[in-house]
Parts: C-alpha cells; structure tokens; sequence
C-alpha cells in the first residue's frame, strides 16, 4: 500500500498470526486456526414440542408472563426447557461456534422474564398498549424497581455445566425495559429508567 494509506499488511499479518497463536495455546477465545471469535445472537428457534408458535405469534410479543404458549404440561415443563437447551448447546458445538448461549429457550420473550422478576410491578392490572389489531398488556411500574433476587443466574450455571466452550447469557438492558412498561410510579423529572439501571 502508499505511504499515508495507514494500513500495513505486514502489521495486519503479525496481528493475525498472534491471534491464531492465542488460539492454539488455550486461551479460550477462538478454535484453533479461526482468525475470529464467534457468537450467536438472538434467540434460538423454540422447538414446535415445546411451544405452540402460533399462541405465541398472536401475543406480539409478550411483556407479561405468557404460560399459554407452552405446550408441556407445568410439572414437566422445567424437564422440557432444559431438554431443548440442551439442543440448542450441541447445536452450536456442532456448528463451531465459540461463544454460546442457552439459546433463551426458558424464555417466552427476551424481556419478559427479567422485567416481571422485579418487585415494584403490577401485572394483574396490566396497560394495554393498542398496535394497531393488537392489544398487547403491559407490566404497569406501581412502586420502587427491586430485585429481589438472581435472575438468569441458575440458566447459565445449566449452560456451564453442559459445556466447555465460553458462555453468556443476554439480559434487556434498562432503555428497553423502560420502554415495555408503563410507568406509574416515577414522576416525570425521573423516569422509570432510572429506578432500572441500579438492578444491574
């Protein structure tokens, strides 16, 4: 390349090797010879066994718990939910992935299992957003945003116990959230956003 381009294909190669070396001496980032980590993002498809696609199609997207979706009996459910991450594990294993997730398949969204752990929500009395032929309910903000507990924290011990390759697990972070309730609670100087973003 000219002088002045900024670019040395020299300095791009030793960068390259460097990085295959790392691979190969275990440092957990890439399979060896692979130039890049790899990850998936997004959910994986839940498999028609487990949930029923057009329940869940007619909810939009759910904001509240959704337990009509499911199409494994409650007792046999939590057996269900590890069975296809499982699948969803290999799956990625087998596709050479390096980073995997459990593939949210616990999930009935990807928001709505955090956003309804929290204290501070009224979903019994829910909002109704109106899209257009949809009316979607939405967890209504009525006290102080808590978390009472760990969420997600057990789905990734599952995942690590299933794997030996890297592993995450994806969490809505407080804009979104904020934007899927409706926010009773916080006055207007202070938005509901706010009571969010000390959780994480």
């Amino acid at each position: 390349m000219g002088a002045g381009t900024g670019f040395s294909l020299g300095a791009e190669a030793s960068r390259a090797d460097a990085h295959v070396r790392l691979a190969r001496g275990g440092g957990g980032l890439v399979m060896p010879g692979k130039l890049f980590s790899t990850t998936v993002v997004g959910s994986y498809p839940q498999p028609a066994w487990l949930v029923d696609s057009e329940a869940l199609k007619a909810l939009v997207v759910p904001r509240v718990r959704a337990p009509q979706v499911w199409r494994v009996a409650p007792e046999y459910l939590l057996e269900a939910q590890n069975d296809a991450t499982i699948l969803a594990i290999r799956d990625q294993e087998q596709a050479g992935i390096d980073t995997i997730t459990d593939g949210e398949m616990r999930r009935e969204s990807y928001s709505n299992r955090f956003g309804t752990s929290l204290d501070g929500i009224d979903m019994e009395q829910p909002f109704i957003r109106e899209l257009g032929e949809f009316r979607i309910p939405m967890p209504r903000v009525v006290g102080p945003l808590v978390r009472p507990g760990p969420v997600e924290v057990e789905d990734l011990q599952f995942l690590r116990a299933h794997t030996s390759r890297r592993s995450k697990i994806t969490l809505p972070g407080p804009f979104t959230l904020s934007k899927q309730a409706k926010d009773d609670y916080y006055p207007r100087c202070r938005s509901g956003r706010d009571g969010l973003t000390p959780l994480w």
